[in-house]
């Protein structure tokens, strides 16, 4: 048997050990009755799903049958039953990936595919130089910004239990356990499990922004942190294992932002107060961590003056701690005699707690000025390092602490104070309004005075913690260089501004999301450039940063023409670029949806357009992402090294490549397949009067109002469907598995350019030739495969009677893409190449099934005035979006 099937098999053992478990906690808990009911609903599920279409029927009706019957009492703990087992089952294939990655390695059969290992041989390969590789290492900047999108349906507290369990799972795996030792494992994994039924899953009331802020700060600081520390060491070894030789010492290419606490584009609570507090709270928790990781350094460098050689840099350094921090040398003096290292060590604990108890101060409203003792930028702490690095290596401790110190000059240099850089998003008509005020014109909306008092906090918060604390301001609905210049002029009036290199202190960032917008893109930049005042600012700050958002042009005009917008943007915005001698960064607003722009992400860095990455990655990570890509370390190491690796690709340009004399007929026909696909998106989701109210009836958008899992409201204003928002619009969709926005539109125009003579050969030869297009179409796939049409039937019969057409037109589009993408594909069944995706989708769908059904007849119920079906419903959306493994 192959090692990787045996882990296949190991994955079918978690599984069915944990359900098992919980069976045990069912009965316990809830009695043998509860049990046998929801495994009489899970076996008609089942049945439902497999076997002749007569009996399939059959056990849909009678399993429709037995959830319209059920009493709200008994429909809860069925709930509860199969959201615990997906939280079980996501778990398992979250450890299945990392035993994979690791019974790989073990198996010598070469590195993991994607791996940075596998990357690195790859470019030896492709025959590019290893001056080129460390070249481009030494420049690389890949950053990823965490935001607060409400898609993480789960509770904290659930997540802790679930992480706890993960560990369990670990430690079965991790060498040979004695009896006692697997018993005591499968008792604590029991305990955790009746923890969890008995903990509630959904919150009482929506989260703060302060709570979101504690939320995204925790994969920081107890996965994150570690793995950018690590990430030099990664990275030499796989370069030292393709080309034979040390890449050298290397800072972390990759930095952390985050959105939260920053972001007011639609959400009133994040207030300049809020903001104020965000930055301290994250220059808190940076000083605190940054103690922890000093102190435990303590008890490396232990080495004696007695047996070493001290050098005089450490030793002056350690004479002016003495004088500067005399009451450190009265308490830790004693104790660190001939210790010069760990004195060192102790004198800088002091400084990190002098900033600290400033930081604090200023959040208790005190106005102490900063201890002169304390650091003032990271800068300082690196310098200190920085001699404790060199006095190592002279009193030859290369293998006595050294690479400690290093990892931890790694994550000062990637983190700074502030664990992750904030960012500020903004309305662009709230800039216009706030730069309008300030030249004179009438009083500023409220969104332009909170931006205005926000500049403010950017500014106070820059002179205490420096430049890099916070230090973005993106526009969101950009549309105009005016837009940008107003908030150039707004941040310059706040005082965001540095005379002696004549620029703002902050990069303004147009965020381009519409079609429109989109395609406008680069004449914008043309004219931002052609400003004298903003193109000094350019030159001096060295970049300009430009965001496109995947999200609300998908809405806008669907998958297809989205995608060749975003491309065509993209392509024209690095030219304009390239041509005005201005470096650009791209910035990547995806989601974690394919109709919001996710997707695997080497693969996605790997179709974008030529020259747009150049060494320059940024991207959003969002919602439930975050879980499932860095709840464990091994999960984030993983995901780490696929966004380095594809940068790297990328930008040293040994991916595959599409010919030239094929990129212009290509091109041509995407964009002729885009406008198909936008007429039929169009016609149907702006066009048909009847969709609306279908929407509003055949989703459960109005119960996903009321789900509790964040700060911002789902509409960025009052109105109709213009005004919702990208993601729960896309969880509305998933919601009742069609899945729509990843793929209507598609078919209608893969059939009408296929249809046409050579037309289906030029579209096959493009998905073989073409990464771009590759990817487009495996993404539809994925979503095809994802969707339900029957299970989506029953939720279209809640909608009126006059929007029968209309479903019947979603149906048949459906049909019609999963035909035409496996002509495009030449697979006789979607997913035919990637077992492992089908798999883990058959694997699941049972399981989702009763849920959505019970779904439906909630619904039903509660249109019908039945009292008491809310929490229900809300335990479904968050059930169905842990099966479905998607929000928004």
């Amino acid at each position: 048997m192959s090692p990787i099937r045996h882990v296949d098999l190991q994955l079918r053992r978690d599984v069915r050990l944990l359900g098992q478990l919980l069976g045990e906690v069912l009965i316990e808990q809830e009695g043998q009755s509860l049990f046998d009911l929801e495994e009489r609903v899970r076996r008609l599920s089942i049945q439902r799903r497999r076997g002749p279409k007569s009996e399939r029927r059959a056990a849909a009706t009678q399993l429709a049958a037995l959830l319209r019957e059920m009493p709200l009492g008994q429909a809860e703990p069925v709930l509860r039953a199969f959201s615990t087992y997906f939280r079980l089952v996501n778990l398992a294939e979250q450890h299945h990936r990392m035993r994979r990655s690791r019974e790989h390695a073990l198996s010598q059969q070469g590195p993991q595919r994607s791996s940075l290992e596998a990357v690195m041989q790859s470019l030896k390969q492709a025959g590019i130089p290893a001056s080129r590789v460390r070249e481009l290492l030494l420049s690389m900047r890949v950053t990823l910004t965490l935001t607060a999108h409400p898609t993480q349906a789960s509770r904290r507290t659930v997540l802790e239990k679930t992480y706890r369990l993960a560990r369990l799972l670990e430690n079965r795996d991790r060498g040979h356990q004695t009896p006692r030792e697997k018993a005591d494992t499968q008792l604590s994994m029991r305990e955790e499990i009746t923890a969890l039924w008995q903990t509630d899953e959904l919150r009482r009331e929506r989260p703060t922004v302060g709570d979101e802020v504690k939320n995204v700060l925790w994969y920081v600081e107890e996965v994150l942190g570690e793995q950018l520390a690590l990430m030099p060491e990664t990275l030499d070894w796989a370069f030292e294992r393709a080309y034979g030789e040390p890449l050298g010492v290397l800072a972390t290419p990759v930095r952390l932002h985050s959105w939260v606490g920053g972001d007011m584009d639609g959400n009133p609570l994040v207030t300049p107060d809020v903001l104020a507090d965000t930055l301290r709270a994250h220059r808190a928790r940076g000083l605190r961590n940054m103690m922890n990781l000093v102190a435990q350094l303590g008890w490396v460098l232990t080495q004696s003056e007695r047996h070493t050689f001290v050098s005089k840099e450490l030793r002056a350094s350690l004479e002016k701690d003495a004088a500067d921090l005399p009451e450190v040398m009265a308490r830790y003096g004693p104790r660190t005699v001939g210790e010069p290292w760990r004195r060192k060590l102790r004198f800088i604990e002091a400084r990190l707690q002098a900033a600290l108890a400033y930081v604090e101060g200023r959040r208790a409203g005190r106005t102490d000025p900063l201890p002169a003792v304390a650091y003032r930028s990271p800068a300082d702490l690196l310098r200190d390092l920085e001699i404790i690095e060199r006095s190592l290596i002279e009193a030859k401790a290369r293998q006595g602490g050294l690479r400690k110190v290093r990892r931890l000059v790694s994550l000062v240099q990637a983190m700074g104070f502030h664990l992750a850089e904030l960012e500020v998003r903004a309305p662009a008509d709230d800039a216009r309004s706030a730069a309008a005020s300030l030249e004179g014109g009438p009083s500023p909306t409220e969104g332009g005075a909170r931006l205005l008092a926000v500049l403010q906090r950017m500014r106070e918060a820059q002179a205490e913690s420096g430049e890099g604390c916070c230090r973005t301001l993106i526009l969101s609905m950009a549309s105009s260089a005016e837009d940008v210049l107003a908030a150039f002029t707004c941040a310059r009036k706040s005082g965001l501004w540095d005379e002696g290199r004549g620029c703002a202190t902050v990069d303004v960032v147009p965020l381009f999301e519409q079609l429109g917008a989109l395609d406008d893109g680069p004449r914008i930049l043309r004219e931002l450039f052609a400003h004298p005042e903003y193109r000094q600012h350019l030159q001096a700050r060295g970049v300009q940063e430009v965001m496109v958002g995947y999200s609300d042009s998908g809405k806008e005009v669907g998958l297809l023409a989205a995608s060749a917008a975003l491309y065509r943007a993209q392509s024209a915005l690095t030219q304009v670029a390239h041509e005005a001698g201005i470096r650009l960064r791209l910035f990547h607003g995806r989601g974690e949806t394919v109709a919001r722009g996710g997707g695997p992400a080497h693969e996605a860095i790997l179709a974008l357009p030529p020259g747009s990455v150049a060494g320059t990655y940024k991207a959003t990570e969002q919602g439930e992402a975050l879980d499932h890509k860095y709840a464990r370390p091994e999960l984030a190491r993983r995901t780490l090294e696929l966004v380095l690796g594809g940068v790297l690709l990328h930008s040293l340009d040994a991916q595959p490549r599409l010919a030239s004399t094929e990129e212009g007929p290509f091109r041509a026909a995407f964009d002729e397949l885009a406008e198909i696909g936008r007429r039929a998106y169009r016609s149907l989701v702006w066009e048909d009067p009847n969709f609306v109210p279908f929407f509003q009836t055949a989703t459960p958008i109005e119960e996903i109002s009321a789900l509790p899992i964040g700060s911002r409201p789902s509409k960025r204003a009052a109105g109709g469907l213009e005004s919702l928002r990208a993601i729960p619009w896309v969880f509305a969709w998933t919601q009742n598995r069609a899945i729509l926005p990843g793929w209507y539109g598609v078919g209608s125009a893969l059939e009408e350019y296929g249809s046409r003579p050579e037309g289906l050969a030029l579209l096959k030869r493009m998905y073989r030739q073409w990464p771009f297009f590759h990817t487009v179409i495996d993404n539809v796939a994925m979503v095809l495969a994802k969707s339900d049409m029957a299970i989506a039937s029953r939720y279209a019969a809640l909608a009126p009677e006059s929007t029968r057409p209309l479903w019947e037109r979603i149906r048949a589009e459906y049909s019609r893409t999963r035909r035409w993408v496996k002509r495009v594909t030449g697979e006789s069944r979607l997913l035919e190449g990637n077992a492992q995706l089908r798999q883990s989708i058959a694997l699941r769908n049972p399981y989702v099934d009763p849920m959505s059904f019970l779904q439906v007849e909630l619904m039903r119920r509660k249109r019908a005035g039945e009292a008491n079906c809310d929490r229900p419903l809300l335990l479904t959306l968050a059930g169905i979006a842990a099966g479905m493994r998607n929000t928004g």
